[in-house]
């Protein structure tokens, strides 16, 4: 017999979706957000503290490579380090799970930020002709990223204020939501 998903669990993958959709819409330029203004890594936070192990990080990388199969595709091991910051982010929601309260979650949204920028930018490096293959390339990697991380911090906090904070109001209102009984009558 297969289990039916809860309504919170539903309600989670929808959230991740609508991230996942707000991603290709500024990507296509029908929402103007900032570069690095992206609501992948919260969704993945978001999907950590919140949905079954079993489907943590199956459903916000599959909503990434849904989205990258319509934005398109770049170099691969960028391409991985992107996926793989990510993946931290949602192992920083697991971490959520043990006590979920706002500092935390402000915390381990800051320290997704920063794991993204150092890995991005050293895989840029890394990978891509852009800078020389020296510590001052890496530097000029990492002061060229700076404007880019500010903009991530900003989306980061932000989607991770929406989805948290839509997810908390939809669990109120479902709590709240009056329930009609309809009695059974034998006769």
């Amino acid at each position: 017999m297969i289990r039916r998903p809860s309504s919170t669990v539903l309600t989670v993958i929808g959230l991740v979706v609508f991230g996942a959709v707000i991603r290709v819409m500024r990507d296509a330029g029908w929402l103007p957000l900032p570069p690095n203004v992206a609501p992948i890594s919260a969704m993945a936070l978001f999907s950590g503290a919140y949905l079954p192990r079993r489907w943590t990080f199956a459903v916000p990388l599959a909503a990434m490579l849904a989205s990258d199969l319509m934005i398109g595709f770049y170099t691969l091991p960028v391409m991985a380090t992107v996926y793989g910051s990510f993946a931290v982010s949602n192992l920083f929601g697991l971490k959520l799970r043990r006590r979920l309260v706002f500092s935390r979650v402000v915390l381990f949204s800051l320290a997704g930020s920063v794991v993204f920028f150092l890995a991005t930018n050293a895989a840029v490096w890394a990978f891509q002709a852009m800078y020389p293959h020296t510590l001052a390339g890496l530097g000029q990697s990492y002061l060229a990223g700076l404007p880019f991380f500010r903009n991530t911090v900003l989306g980061d906090l932000g989607f991770v204020g929406l989805f948290f904070g839509l997810y908390r109001a939809i669990v109120l209102y479902l709590a709240r939501r009056p329930t009609t009984v309809t009695p059974i009558i034998n006769e």
